[in-house]
This record gives structure tokens, sequence and C-alpha cells, in this order.
């Protein structure tokens, strides 16, 4: 089976005089206008596009880990922050035609974790993709 890990922030930043940083948790995002989603999950693809495989990699089903690294010792709910990741990284991996679709057909499990706090303070996620047979 074959496989990839990326790394991706846990934030985006928006604005084009002046960067506004916008976490990644679903607490946040849920009370913001639609633009401002719209904006947060193209950035959010265009980072990922950065950091995909551009080889030819396309799995038919697939599996995602998830492994969140925090930047700070503060407790969060971990699905707060991966939800919103992974809605974003699955509309990428469909977009960037490494998986057809993200429904069920496809996707078969998705597994959240935490790593722990990350040393230099920002945060990010280790993503791996695993192809299903």
């Amino acid at each position: 089976m074959s496989q990839f890990t990326v790394k991706l922030p846990i934030s985006v930043e928006l604005g084009k005089v002046k960067k506004k940083k916008y976490y990644l948790n679903l607490n946040i995002m849920r009370n913001q206008v639609g633009h401002l989603i719209n904006n947060v999950k193209k950035e959010y693809a265009r980072m990922a596009h950065g950091v995909l495989p551009n080889d030819g990699t396309f799995y038919k089903k697939f599996e995602l880990d998830y492994e969140l690294w925090l930047p700070d010792t503060r407790k969060r709910d971990i699905s707060n922050v991966l939800s919103i990741v992974d809605k974003n990284f699955c509309d990428a991996l469909v977009s960037h035609d490494i998986v057809t679709d993200d429904n069920y057909e496809y996707l078969q499990k998705v597994t959240y974790r935490l790593g722990g706090v990350d040393d230099d303070r920002k945060g990010y996620v280790l993503i791996t993709v695993k192809e299903v047979k």
C-alpha cells in the first residue's frame, strides 16, 4: 500500500495589506461569515497544493490520519481543530486529483490524535494519506 505524509499549519493568514491569522477551529469558524470561510478554504487549499505530490499519485480508496501538534499547552478539543482541517484538506485532495471524492465510498477511515506541543510554538498537523486496497 502506498502512502504519503504532509505537514500543514493549523492557521491561515489572510489580508493584502495587514495579515490576520485565522485558526482552523470549529468554534471560531462556525461564527464567521460565508466569504471569510470561503477565503480560509481557498488559502488552505493553496497551502496544501504546495505540499501534495505532483507525480500522478491517485488513490481510489484511502484513509487519513491526523496528528495534531499544538502551539502551546492550553487544553483544546482535538476534533474542533481537526474537523476543520479535515474538511479543508479533503477538498484539497479532490481538487488536486489525488482522490475522486471524500465520501464514504472512497474515504474508508479517519483518525485524529494528539502529537504534543510544537517546539516552534506555531502549531501544525501531520497528515498521512494511505491507499486502501
